[in-house]
């Protein structure tokens, strides 16, 4: 099962614009600070969250050492598991903001990339991060994208859903609809929230679940159907 996802912004988009609101100040949530400064004043932590322990943790446990996140938005995350760990981190977005991540050079790599389109030039020595991207993508889009995984030679791919629906979910969009008539305010097409089941029917030729780990977001530890060694 799956809905579909809306959002309101503070700005006057009428349509998902990740750059925009990446350069967007008043957008707190998805804005990238133009110093390196800022942005470490904006991601850090004394201390691992629950989340970065388990990546960190199985990351380890699979003998690996590199992490490769698609579509990294502010890289909060990544940052993390960058800080608490020795691990290669690698950042990607959709859109030229990644490149103020490069230029502060926190991690070992930042790229421009549409994981669609562009090749991934990744094999088995990389652990794969998909960092609440699921919304952005079909069903086709998203299983394609698994599919690219599994052809690259990636065993292990942290999954963290974005939305997993549910009544909260369900509940949050009628909420949604409610603010967007009482403030006037368009709500903007964000994607698409799914159920277990339909994530399971999408990565499944590709992947199987290993592990679940819940904090406030799901975490899905991935492993391919015929994992090479």
């Amino acid at each position: 099962m799956q809905i579909k996802h809306f959002a309101i912004f503070k700005n006057q988009t009428e349509t998902l614009n990740w750059e925009n609101l990446r350069n967007d100040e008043t957008e707190q949530p998805y804005f990238i600070p133009f110093t390196k400064e800022d942005y470490i004043s904006k991601v850090e932590s004394d201390e691992p969250s629950r989340e970065t322990q388990f990546i960190l943790q199985e990351t380890n446990n699979v003998g690996l050492r590199k992490i490769f996140s698609l579509g990294s938005g502010i890289a909060a995350l990544e940052y993390q598991l960058k800080k608490f760990s020795d691990y290669s981190v690698v950042v990607t977005d959709n859109n030229s903001s990644v490149l103020r991540l490069k230029q502060f050079g926190v991690f070992d790599n930042a790229i421009i990339l549409d994981a669609l389109q562009d090749s991934l030039s990744l094999d088995k020595s990389w652990v794969v991060l998909f960092p609440r991207i699921d919304t952005e993508f079909d069903n086709h889009q998203l299983q394609e994208l698994f599919a690219k995984c599994y052809n690259s030679g990636i065993n292990h791919i942290f999954f963290i859903p974005a939305e997993l629906l549910s009544l909260r979910i369900i509940i949050a969009e009628v909420k949604i609809l409610i603010i967007s008539i009482m403030l006037n305010k368009p709500r903007i097409f964000c994607g698409y929230a799914r159920s277990m089941k339909s994530f399971q029917k999408i990565w499944n030729p590709y992947y199987k679940l290993e592990k679940i780990y819940k904090t406030d977001k799901s975490i899905f530890l991935l492993q391919s159907t015929e994992n090479r060694r």
